[in-house]
C-alpha cells in the first residue's frame, strides 16, 4: 500500500463525515498526522480539485473535482452486485437466509438473496409478490413510502394476516412510526406460519430510502440464535450496504 495516497484518503474520508470547513490543525489532530504532514497532503489535493482553500480564513473543504468522480461512481453502482456479499455475510452471521427487497407497485419483491446454513428453511422466491404490509422486511419498504402513498395504501381493502387476522390500520400505522424511528423491523406469522422476519432499510447516496434487507426464519430457531443479535447484525449489514452506495449520512 502506498502510504501517501492511504493518507490523502484518510484525510478526504475524515473531511466528508461533516462536510464543512476545517483548519490544518483539526484535521491533523482527528487522524493524528503531523500539521506538517497534513499541509502538504491538503496542498497536493488542492492541485488536484479535490480540496479546496478559503484564502480569507485559512480553511479547508471538499473541492468540486470530487463532483464529477462521484457521478461516476454512482454510474457504475449495481445494487445487486454490491449487496451480494454482504447479505452473504450476513448469512453466515445469522445462519439464516438473507434478502434485499424493493417495492414493485403494492407489493414487495426479492431481488438478491443469500442462503444460509439450515436445511429447514422459509421459502422467499425470486419474482413473487407480496403486499408490503406482511412481514417485516416488507413493512420497512412501506414505512419509508411518501406520506401521500402510505395514506392511499391505508384506503385499500388490505389482505389480512395467517388465519384471516383482520389488519388494524391503526396499529399498522403505528408500527411504520416504530420502524422509521428505530430502523428496525420484526413481525411474526404474518404471511407464514411461526415464521418471524426482521428487516432494516437501506439508503442510496441522496439519503433516500432504496430497499430493505432482513431475514426470515423459523421462531424457535430465530429465538435460540437471539432476535437482538440478529437485528444488531441486521443494521450492520444494511448500513454497510448504505455505505456502499455512497451514504455516510449515519442513519443507523
Amino acid at each position: 500500500m502506498i502510504q501517501s495516497i492511504r493518507k490523502a484518503a484518510n484525510i478526504l474520508e475524515f473531511m466528508k463525515e461533516q462536510n464543512r470547513e476545517y483548519s490544518v490543525a483539526e484535521i491533523s489532530e482527528s487522524i493524528e498526522y503531523p500539521p506538517s504532514t497534513t499541509h502538504r497532503i491538503l496542498n497536493t489535493l488542492i492541485n488536484c480539485g479535490y480540496v479546496a482553500k478559503d484564502e480569507r480564513t485559512h480553511l479547508y473543504k471538499l473541492g468540486s473535482g470530487l463532483i464529477s468522480l462521484g457521478l461516476s461512481a454512482i454510474s457504475n453502482i449495481n445494487i445487486q452486485n454490491e449487496a451480494s456479499p454482504i447479505l452473504k455475510d450476513l448469512s453466515e452471521k445469522t445462519g439464516e437466509d438473507s434478502f434485499l427487497i424493493i417495492r414493485s407497485g403494492n407489493n414487495g419483491i426479492v431481488i438478491s438473496k443469500s442462503e444460509g446454513p439450515h436445511p429447514l428453511k422459509i421459502v422467499e422466491n425470486f419474482g413473487i409478490e407480496i403486499p408490503l404490509h406482511k412481514g417485516a422486511i416488507r413493512k420497512v419498504i412501506l414505512a419509508y413510502q411518501p406520506k401521500e402513498f402510505i395514506e392511499a395504501y391505508m384506503q385499500r381493502d388490505l389482505e389480512p394476516y395467517l388465519e384471516n387476522t383482520e389488519i388494524d390500520k391503526v396499529k399498522l400505522m403505528s408500527d411504520l412510526e416504530k420502524i422509521r424511528k428505530n430502523k428496525i423491523s420484526v413481525s411474526i406469522s404474518e404471511y407464514i406460519q411461526n415464521a418471524v422476519g426482521i428487516g432494516a432499510p437501506v439508503f442510496d447516496y441522496k439519503n433516500e430510502f432504496i430497499a430493505s434487507m432482513g431475514i426470515v426464519a423459523p421462531q424457535d430457531r430465530a429465538e435460540e440464535t437471539g432476535v437482538d443479535f440478529i437485528q444488531d447484525s441486521i443494521r450492520e449489514h444494511a448500513e454497510i450496504l448504505s455505505k456502499k452506495l455512497g451514504n455516510y449520512s449515519n442513519m443507523y
